[in-house]
């Protein structure tokens, strides 16, 4: 997020430098006091006017694992449920509630999570700004939107944004969109290489096409009886498919996490807590149990252990 609001910043012609300190830019997560201080800067900048138009920024980082994790979804409801799980991943102290969805239009609440502080209202604008984004690059087209009854986009009324501000009322938003009309160049799915997560070999064909399957998008994994609508197969079948082979969904799922993280941690630089996310864990302490108790060592270790044997062949 960090990295999407400096770059928003840039390209509205603000210093992201200014005023802040940048002590885990490489990481996938941030201290909330950063991002905090990083918005105070854009504040002081570009007014609150400007706030809304950080999620710009995202579009720069089209080809890194979260961003494709999230604008894989089919539609705006998978959007924000995919959205809703990466605020669970990182703990988030603040959450996002769907409170009305139609074709068109969605009303959202930004909100404390148990009965934590609200957000400030700039953390408001700015949530909303990149839920835009991710809006936009799944093709939604015609976009506008309100926070509270005020504008804030495509023309915000700073004005009115400071007067809502003051009170209180920037964390109620109604998105509206004329269509969404897919992007040629995103994938309807398919997130991880799965063409290089390669199956036990052991397994029978089935359950390897199953992993195969699973592995196109661990982000958002399919439950039993989607995986198995995927393939073309009824539920049971799929079940005792697995069964003849010696396993279980919860198994194969588990399976397909760990060797995708496997190859993300020696193949690329992604920092490891995003690396758990794109494959699907509920969080980075889950990510580091599930993967030491299978693999034997932390992801950390691991990815210090054999990327450089790796990247010699």
């Amino acid at each position: 997020m960090l990295r999407v609001l400096a770059q928003g910043m840039r390209e509205l012609g603000l210093d992201p430098e200014a005023g802040t300190s940048r002590s885990a830019a490489g990481s996938a997560t941030v201290p909330l006091d950063e991002k905090r201080q990083l918005v105070a800067s854009a504040l002081a900048q570009g007014g609150i006017a400007c706030l809304a138009q950080l999620g710009r920024g995202l579009h720069r980082f089209a080809d890194e694992p979260t961003h494709s994790a999230l604008v894989s979804a089919r539609d705006v409801p998978d959007l924000l449920a995919r959205w809703a799980r990466l605020e669970r991943y990182i703990h988030s102290r603040h959450r996002v509630e769907v409170l009305a969805l139609s074709d068109q239009v969605v009303r959202l609440a930004h909100l404390p999570k148990a009965g934590g502080p609200p957000p400030q209202p700039a953390e408001d604008l700015v949530v909303l700004g990149v839920l835009m984004a991710l809006l936009q690059a799944i093709g939604a087209t015609g976009l506008t939107a309100l926070a509270g009854d005020v504008m804030v986009s495509p023309e915000p009324d700073a004005a009115a944004l400071a007067a809502a501000a003051q009170l209180g009322l920037t964390a109620q938003w109604t998105i509206a969109w004329t269509r969404i009309a897919r992007r040629p160049q995103l994938p309807e799915r398919g997130v991880l290489p799965s063409s290089k997560v390669i199956a036990p070999s052991a397994w029978p064909a089935h359950a390897q096409r199953s992993f195969d399957t699973l592995c196109q998008d661990l982000s958002r994994p399919l439950t039993l009886p989607a995986l198995a609508q995927a393939q073309g197969e009824a539920p049971r079948s799929l079940q005792r498919g697995l069964s003849r082979a010696g396993l279980t969904y919860t198994q194969l799922l588990s399976e397909a996490r760990c060797r995708s993280a496997s190859w993300w941690l020696i193949r690329t630089a992604t920092p490891v807590a995003e690396v758990g996310y794109v494959c699907g864990y509920a969080d980075q302490p889950h990510f580091t149990r599930d993967f030491r108790n299978r693999v034997g060592m932390t992801p950390l270790r691991y990815r210090r252990e054999f990327t450089a044997c790796s990247r010699g062949h």
